[in-house]
């Protein structure tokens, strides 16, 4: 019998079953992170910062050791590849992750240029990344939604491999044009090779993050900002308070006025609208999440039992919520 049948569970042998859970634990983090057939996850969300030094320390502290720093490469029709302009460094949870960026002075181009004009609002949460099965139909979709996305890039980027040597990780990404999102750089993409991008060796443990599980977004009209993302995301939301929930097959956008975000995450700081206030990360044991910060000195703007809200300033301008899985991250009054 293949090890496929046994995770069938087709036999009662307490022996197979301790296979097949480890079996499907060591497999879970890159097989996890595909959609289904018309299915979107929340993928990643990305940091712009000026430093990323000061970047790669700050998550450190809060237990996300991070990638080593890689230059994006688009990838040409004849198979070269030119620089973004942009370059990485990223935070991995079993599911998504946490992605910190930084412009390369010697490239200009409208990605350098929505970078720099992010960074001049604030430095923090600028980006959104959801991601699919099939780019193709996506890109159809967004079209009959009213959008006009650029034609999917084949983004690619080198990642060390903990067996030895090194592979190559590709991205096909949809990306709209920039004044279409006032929020930031929000696109959506297919994970090609996610084998190679969840490698075990820089998945976060010490925080105890299991997943993240979504966004919160500070805006002056939740109303017209709520329909752009319905839109997006082809998914309907559902009504919080004065602000909305939009639930993805994995993860969640919320959407708030600016009084709701300072109920929700009270003592934040809004430096200006639109505002991506938050992350929210699934913990495995809050409990144990606390501990490690406390040992780190990470400072919190709440703690609720079950959910943790750590200070933008210890998160490069955004917060993070680390909670349970029963408990609702992001309350909107």
């Amino acid at each position: 019998m293949s090890s496929a049948e046994n995770c069938g569970f087709q036999s009662d042998s307490t022996a197979i079953f301790s296979y097949c859970v480890d079996i499907m634990s060591e497999n879970s983090p890159s097989e996890s992170q595909t959609p289904g057939s018309n299915e979107i996850y929340l993928d990643h969300v990305g940091w712009f910062v000026p430093d990323m030094n000061e970047a790669s320390q700050a998550f450190q502290r809060l237990g996300f050791p991070l990638t080593p720093f890689t230059v994006h490469m688009n990838e040409q029709p004849d198979g070269s590849r030119v620089p973004s302009g942009t370059a990485n460094r990223c935070g991995m949870i079993e599911r998504g992750y946490l992605e910190v960026l930084a412009r390369l002075p010697e490239v200009d181009s409208a990605i350098t240029k929505q970078m720099d004009d992010g960074l001049a609002r604030y430095t923090g949460l600028h980006l959104i990344a959801f991601t699919v099965s099939d780019t193709e139909a996506t890109t159809e979709r967004l079209r009959t939604a009213g959008f006009e996305p650029d034609p999917p890039v084949a983004l690619r980027r080198p990642m060390p491999l903990d067996a030895g040597g090194e592979a190559t990780a590709a991205f096909s990404v949809i990306r709209l044009p920039s004044d279409a999102m006032a929020e930031g750089r929000v696109q959506v993409l297919s994970q090609d090779t996610p084998d190679v991008v969840w490698q075990r060796s820089v998945i976060a443990s010490d925080n105890s993050a299991e997943m993240l599980s979504g966004l919160l977004i500070c805006v002056r009209d939740p109303d017209e900002t709520v329909k752009r993302y319905e839109r997006f995301t082809g998914k309907t939301a559902e009504a919080r308070g004065e602000g909305y929930r939009i639930a993805l097959d994995r993860g969640q956008i919320a959407i708030c006025s600016q009084s709701e975000c300072e109920q929700v995450l009270p003592g934040i700081n809004v430096p200006g609208l639109p505002f991506i206030a938050a992350a929210s990360i699934r913990s495995r044991d809050v409990g144990e999440t606390r501990a490690f910060f406390m040992t780190q000195g990470v400072p919190f703007l709440a703690d609720d039992g079950d959910r943790i809200v750590v200070s933008p300033a210890a998160g490069m301008g955004a917060a993070f919520v680390f909670h349970a899985s029963a408990q609702e991250p992001f309350p909107i009054p």
